[in-house]
């Protein structure tokens, strides 16, 4: 997906990644013990700094408090998913800023993770993470882009970002919360049996 071509080259609309469909239902009642189930779910999936995007606490509390404006008026819980860049004080910051109502998880989990994919009515990610973009498009669920200000020419992201919002898989966080409808998007099966069609040809 970094727009290289050549004969032996097949491009990619996304990160390849290691999720299947299969795991993500597996996983589906990992989570639910920990929430209220008289409502519908929206996961928060957070990534974590990095050299493009400024992980300031101001910036985080602007997207936490639009993703608790959506719970209010949507009547919806949340459920927030740090990732492995995510630093500790960010996750405090969100279970402070969420508290008792909402479910944190506090470390890294996997099956948490894959839970939150598969319990979810909405998925936000932020910005930073082309690869939990690309793993959420394989739901077929509505995928918001929590967008944080740049360091500097986040030029690789916007594009990544760019064809996603044209191949109607995410929208802006800040755009009307609805459900739509897309492809899903699983590039590692397919690009799987491409290389299997070329090997064996």
């Amino acid at each position: 997906h970094d727009g290289l071509t050549g004969e032996n080259v097949i491009l990619s609309k996304g990160s390849i990644h290691y999720l299947t469909n299969e795991e993500i239902a597996n996983n589906h009642e990992y989570l639910s013990e920990r929430l209220n189930k008289e409502k519908e779910y929206i996961t928060l999936i957070l990534g974590g700094p990095n050299k493009y995007y400024d992980y300031n606490d101001l910036n985080l509390i602007k997207i936490f408090d639009r993703v608790k404006g959506i719970l209010e008026q949507n009547n919806l819980q949340a459920i927030i998913i740090p990732s492995m860049r995510t630093p500790k004080k960010i996750i405090e910051l969100s279970d402070n800023i969420f508290g008792k109502d909402h479910l944190v998880v506090n470390d890294i989990d996997k099956k948490a993770y894959l839970s939150g994919l598969s319990l979810a009515k909405y998925i936000v990610v932020t910005c930073d993470s082309t690869s939990m973009i690309s793993e959420a498009a394989l739901t077929g669920k509505p995928i918001y882009i929590a967008e944080i200000p740049a360091k500097i020419n986040d030029y690789r992201f916007r594009k990544f970002r760019e064809l996603f919002s044209k191949l109607n898989i995410v929208k802006s966080l800040d755009e009307k919360v609805e459900i739509w409808n897309y492809e899903i998007l699983d590039e590692t099966n397919r690009i799987a049996k491409e290389i299997k069609r070329k090997i064996f040809k």
